[in-house]
């Protein structure tokens, strides 16, 4: 090892501390424990018996309070291990995977290069911020600001607008500005280089390389800007550009939002993948600050290795937490081909200190949407139900496959195996073939040998894989789109629960009848388990499919009722009307009463029904379950599926109408 004295490239030192978490250097060589964004321990260089010493990985530094040792990770190197600089710098780029370059005119020259074109990129997103602003940004601002951001947010994340000709960002970059003679000024070969203009095929001069869209700038993992993504305004193609990689940006290699991301971890956080920038900047929004994006490409294995050298080592994890970075997939085909692509990315890279989980985002588009409109406790739960990787391979061997002969058994098997047998890491893989060899042996009992297709005898169900069923019912299997429609007596929620339940949805629609047209698909697909509300319920879907809900009155309503030919006894219809009205019923039912907000009765109305729907799955479901395990058959396991995939998608909007509740 050399020890004389030398010089390093700066962008070398700098590319060796963003490399090496100053946690995971100090946690090999002592004991750290987390205290809050930071770690302490007992400082290595005085003897002391209360910790005094505290690591920072955002700010990059150590410090002891007690002895006043202060440095950053080449320093620390340098003073705990006796090394001189030069020695310090070999060891710690061996740890960090990177060559020692030496210092030569040229690395001098491409330092000075380099920093001129990241004094250009951030010149770039000053003057996008600045067009966002002015009158010709006002279209691109009210996108934002429809899309859900303020202007504090809009600030935040530096969105900005590129106008629509060619020549306006040019002139700012390239003319001296009189009002400020000693700005510095770029070529047009520089604007190329960086991806900001593009040279005319036909032409001499030089033009935007983005015009009339939406920007996005893309920090490195320092926040240092080094690209842009855009969005068009109006019609046009292609709907989102980025920059072309350039000497400063590699967009396989970097993650939008991944400088300001490196905080989540000490705040107890995981990293959050999802799709696309707005996804992105909503999570972070609303409070979850490790939301990342890949920048127009799907996920690479560099991408999934920057978020996996961020995380502690694990010396310095705390106990019990989970930190792998959970990515975010649609529930549907697109989403299904994403995670396919993903775990086969993922798989020969795993080991035990670096994985990934998988959530599906069923029923939402995407995240920024699910957070319009059910709120943050609907994103909680889809990251709370994210599952690890074992699952996923499980699950996705299961999709499209039934499992009735032994072929489809033993293909079944040789996927997971040809799986686990692409993971690298020997004894990983060899615990991953020793759980998959478990799951087998219970998934294919005699027993359950008919029916297995998911969750079998503790073996996790094919969430990838789940049925899709048309309207009705067919062989007895309750189908997704109709279980409501079976006589919910069945479902054993106790009696006077269900009536209170059914009373209360009721007299909300007697005293609005204007709520039966946001109603009217729930009402008129299931059926009330009290024969009583279930005549009221039939003659007032009868009467209101007949007649426009908004034009009546409470009492106009209840006179057509009354009315009504399918009724029977008046008698004993007007005296289940009577009570469905009684102050009893708005004890449970506040919102129900006469007078009230639409707006209140509305969302009253859609979080009592989503409980019940709930209460009733949860029933129904305990009795799939028992049915299942007395006599297994691919109908009883059919109807498991299905109802376990209605309950999942229920639960979902009652946590976010419950949240709605509480925020409003």
């Amino acid at each position: 090892m050399q020890t004389q004295a030398m010089s390093f490239p700066p962008s070398f030192l700098e590319e060796l501390r963003a490399r090496l978490p100053l946690s995971e250097v100090v946690g090999k060589r002592m004991r750290l424990i987390r205290a809050g964004r930071e770690h302490k321990g007992c400082c290595p260089f005085h003897n002391e018996k209360s910790p005094s010493f505290y690591v920072n990985d955002d700010k990059q530094f150590f410090h002891c309070f007690g002895c006043g040792a202060h440095g950053d990770v080449i320093g620390f190197a340098m003073r705990h291990d006796r090394l001189s600089f030069p020695e310090a710098i070999e060891a710690l780029a061996g740890q960090a995977g990177l060559q020692v370059p030496r210092d030569t005119p040229i690395e001098r020259e491409k330092f000075d290069q380099e920093k001129r074109l990241y004094l250009l990129l951030e010149r770039a997103a000053a003057y996008f911020e600045e067009q966002l602003f002015a009158p010709q940004g006002r279209e691109a601002l009210a996108y934002l600001r429809q899309r859900g951001l303020n202007d504090g947010a809009i600030r935040r994340h530096r969105l900005g607008y590129a106008p629509p000709d060619g020549q306006s960002l040019l002139r700012a970059l390239t003319m001296k500005a009189t009002h400020a003679a000693q700005q510095e000024t770029f070529t047009l070969d520089e604007l190329a280089t960086v991806g900001l203009a593009k040279k005319a095929e036909d032409r001499p001069e030089h033009y935007s390389f983005f015009r009339n869209r939406v920007m996005f700038p893309v920090g490195d993992r320092r926040g240092r800007t080094v690209a842009f993504g855009a969005r068009v305004m109006g019609q046009g193609e292609p709907k989102y550009l980025n920059s072309p990689d350039h000497p400063l940006f590699h967009k396989g290699k970097l993650l939008y939002g991944l400088s300001r991301a490196r905080a989540a971890l000490s705040q107890g956080q995981s990293f959050i993948v999802v799709e696309g920038y707005m996804d992105a900047i909503a999570l972070a929004e609303a409070g979850y600050i490790g939301a990342v994006a890949p920048l127009g490409t799907a996920l690479t294995e560099d991408q999934i290795a920057a978020l996996w050298r961020l995380l502690p080592s694990a010396e310095t994890r705390e106990p019990g937490r989970d930190y792998s970075p959970i990515l975010c997939f649609d529930g549907d085909n697109a989403g299904l081909r994403a995670a396919t692509r993903t775990v086969d990315r993922v798989l020969p890279l795993l080991s035990p200190e670096q994985t990934i989980r998988i959530a599906t985002m069923a029923g939402a588009k995407d995240p920024d949407e699910l957070l319009r409109t059910s709120g943050k406790a609907a994103m909680d739960l889809i990251l709370k139900q994210s599952r690890p990787m074992i699952d996923v391979i499980w699950d996705l061997a299961l999709a499209g496959r039934s499992l009735r002969t032994p072929e489809e058994r033993g293909a079944f098997i040789g996927t997971l195996r040809r799986q686990t047998q692409r993971i690298a890491h020997e004894s990983l893989r060899q615990l991953y073939d020793d759980e998959i060899r478990k799951r087998v042996a219970a998934f294919l009992k005699p027993q359950q040998r008919a029916g297995a297709n998911g969750m079998a005898g503790g073996v996790p169900t094919a969430s990838w894989n789940r049925p899709t069923y048309g309207k009705g019912r067919a062989g007895g299997v309750a189908t997704s789109s109709s279980a409501f429609a079976v006589p919910l007596i069945t479902r054993r929620q106790p009696p006077n629960v269900q009536r209170r339940m059914e009373r209360s949805l009721l007299a909300a629609v007697l005293n609005h009848p204007d709520l039966y047209n946001d109603v009217a698909e729930e009402l008129g697909q299931t059926v009330f388990a009290s024969p009583d509300l279930e005549a009221v319920r039939q003659a007032l879907v009868d009467s209101l499919s007949l007649e426009d809900p908004t034009a009546l009155t409470g009492p106009e309503l209840l006179r057509l009722l009354t009315e009504h030919p399918e009724s029977g006894s008046r008698a004993a219809l007007r005296e289940t009307l009577d009570e469905v009205l009684s102050e009893t019923t708005y004890i449970d039912a506040a919102f129900a009463r006469p007078g009230k907000a639409p707006e209140q009765v509305r969302h009253g109305w859609h979080l009592l029904w989503h409980r019940r729907q709930r209460d009733l799955l949860r029933a129904e479901l305990e009795c799939a379950r028992r049915s299942f395990a007395d006599t297994p058959s691919d109908d009883a396991y059919a109807r498991l599926m299905a109802l376990r995939q209605e309950l999942e998608s229920v639960t979902t909007e009652t946590a976010a109408a419950e949240a709605q509740e509480k925020a409003g």
